[in-house]
């Protein structure tokens, strides 16, 4: 027998991993292009102002669930001076026999050359994906190639809320970039903790970069949640590997996550995710 999505089986994975790459790569793409041109000034005359891209995550599971599929369009808009880059992105969620929209919207903001900031917000039609989100972060450059994040998120569903503070660090050398971010999130008086780790190695002429994740913990930050009402109490371990490939003016990434996931009450089971996003820079 089948357990569909109403039947709380939870999707811990991309509740951990889709949040962090989202967020993540539109970060690291504004900052790797920055320093492909200071590196090699001929890279490009012209810095491209608009980027649309299309994303497909496809999530297996082991023990009977039904699979998961999320589609998503975006487009990014950088300012001629480049300060603030806006995104925009609709998202479409399919499971078992139901589908799901949600639109989210985001900002980066340059505010000199030591800081810079990203605030987001999302709303859906509340089938699969939660009411509303917001987001907020606050990156500061502290020196010798370490940054550190600050920031919060509040997530409104139709059973619970849950507000995320976020505390990350990032070390950056000349090809490698090791990031770890911290989750402590609460909802209905109860805390809950997780973390990830990332490793970017950057290579031809800092165009490409391979990587690996992993991670453990309850409820951390989310753009592709699953509902269940216990999803917050499940305890998960996840690991997994990606590449990006730039073929000028396009972006290919492909990455795989496997998690292994576990119930309050004691049941476990596996979950395979399979990320594609194709990005055209224009």
């Amino acid at each position: 027998m089948k357990h569909y999505w109403y039947k709380k089986s939870t999707s811990i994975v991309a509740i951990i991993f889709s949040g962090f790459i989202f967020a993540q790569n539109h970060s690291d793409s504004i900052k790797i292009k920055e320093s492909v041109i200071k590196e090699n000034p001929t890279y490009s005359l012209k810095v491209p102002l608009n980027q649309v891209g299309l994303s497909q995550v496809q999530s297996i599971y082991s023990g009977g669930i039904s699979t998961m599929s999320n589609t998503s369009l975006h487009y990014m808009r950088k300012t001629k001076n480049q300060k603030l880059t806006f995104i925009g992105r609709i998202n479409l969620k399919s499971r078992a026999e139901i589908t799901s929209l949600k639109y989210d919207i985001e900002v980066y903001a340059k505010h000199g050359k030591n800081h810079y900031s990203f605030i987001g917000a999302s709303v859906s039609d509340q089938k699969l994906f939660p009411n509303y989100e917001l987001f907020y972060s606050f990156y500061s450059n502290l020196g010798k190639g370490w940054e550190l994040e600050t920031g919060t998120k509040f997530l409104a569903a139709e059973n619970f809320d849950l507000v995320t503070p976020i505390l990350g660090i990032t070390k950056e050398t000349d090809h490698n970039r090791i990031s770890l971010r911290n989750f402590i999130s609460f909802s209905q008086g109860n805390t809950y903790y997780s973390n990830i780790l990332q490793w970017r190695n950057f290579f031809n002429e800092k165009r490409d970069n391979f990587s690996v994740v992993t991670g453990f913990g309850n409820a951390p930050d989310s753009r592709n949640i699953d509902l269940a009402q216990d999803f917050i109490t499940n305890k998960t371990f996840f690991a997994g590997l990606g590449y990006e490939k730039n073929f000028k003016p396009f972006k290919i990434s492909a990455s795989s996550v496997y998690n292994r996931n576990q119930y309050s009450t004691g049941r476990t089971f596996n979950q395979y995710d399979i990320y594609l996003t194709l990005m055209y820079d224009f």
